[in-house]
């Protein structure tokens, strides 16, 4: 039973150990990040079983001894532990040349991530986004698919009506943390996918889809709470698009939209077919003849959304 326990012990360290380097490298995997924590809760297990099987030895190890300072050693032990665990909170200035080198930080401008008032949900059929402020107000949007489409990519985001994009309200998968992405047996940039979308998104990372810095926008940092703003406020409407592109089909993405109007007196408000994205890899321009598309956007039933103002 001990070597068990031993050869277990020595394998969930490794996958513990090699997750972590692998966590450090490369972007986010929800795959990988569940084997690191599950990894790491099954080597806490099998140390607490070693300690409990070791718990007379260790009691002999800390018993006071005469003429001897056994307590020296466990002290000295936790304060440089402490100071280990203090560094790596407060980012010392070595701990942040580290971290420096990792893939987020490396990529900061190309990860998206959600504000904590938004969440998501999908399955075969639907997805739905709803966003909530702090003072009650929301804005809850579904889309429901005709046909379940396997490694479909969907944007859903806010703009002012002068066209400034407010806030991202959702992104597929993992186009959320790098510019490429697996895509129709390869790998494409966010540019070609979402291509709408990604031009956008620029003034807000500061970086545009062929990853050049864009002097004249810059990354705007108080950019994400303005649709909060807006919704506690109840004074100026905004316009909510959302870019799906299905893979395979060797077509751009297509764009639906809907004006949101604080006067309207029905909270609910169905998004029509605006455009498609055929061309709009160099500049995220919509293009707006709708005779040039397939029969592609069969594939979504309806999207619709509710808004709930701040009275």
């Amino acid at each position: 039973m001990k070597r068990f326990l031993y050869i277990a012990l020595l394998f969930q360290f490794l996958a513990l150990l090699g997750t972590g380097v692998l966590r450090f490298v490369i972007p986010f995997s929800i795959e990988l990040s569940r084997l690191h924590i599950f990894a790491g809760a099954a080597t806490g297990t099998l140390i607490l079983i070693h300690i409990v099987d070791r718990l007379r030895l260790l009691k002999l190890k800390f018993k006071p001894r005469s003429g001897k300072q056994t307590w020296v050693i466990p002290v000295v032990s936790l304060l440089a532990c402490t100071a280990f665990w203090l560094a790596a909170w407060y980012g010392t200035p070595g701990v942040s040349h580290l971290m420096n080198l990792s893939y987020e930080q490396r990529n900061h401008a190309a990860i998206f991530r959600l504000q904590d008032n938004i969440a998501s949900k999908e399955n075969g059929s639907f997805l739905r986004t709803v966003k909530l402020s702090s003072t009650g107000a929301s804005i809850d949007i579904e889309l429901l698919w005709k046909n379940n489409p396997n490694g479909s990519a969907v944007a859903i985001w806010a703009e002012t009506k002068s066209g400034s994009i407010i806030e991202t309200l959702y992104l597929t998968g993992s186009l959320k943390y790098s510019e490429s992405h697996d895509w129709e047996g390869g790998t494409a940039k966010r540019g070609e996918i979402l291509p709408v979308w990604r031009h956008r998104y620029t003034t807000v990372c500061g970086v545009d889809p062929f990853g050049e810095v864009d002097l004249i926008s810059q990354p705007t940092v108080n950019h994400q709470w303005l649709l909060d703003q807006k919704l506690d406020e109840a004074k100026e409407g905004f316009v909510i698009y959302v870019e799906v592109n299905l893979p395979g089909d060797r077509m751009p993405s297509i764009i639906y939209a809907a004006n949101i109007e604080p006067e309207a007196h029905n909270p609910y408000t169905l998004l029509n077919l605006l455009a498609h994205s055929g061309g709009s890899q160099k500049d995220g321009e919509l293009n707006y003849n709708l005779n040039e598309l397939p029969m592609k956007h069969d594939m979504i039933e309806r999207i619709i959304l509710k808004t709930r103002w701040n009275q």
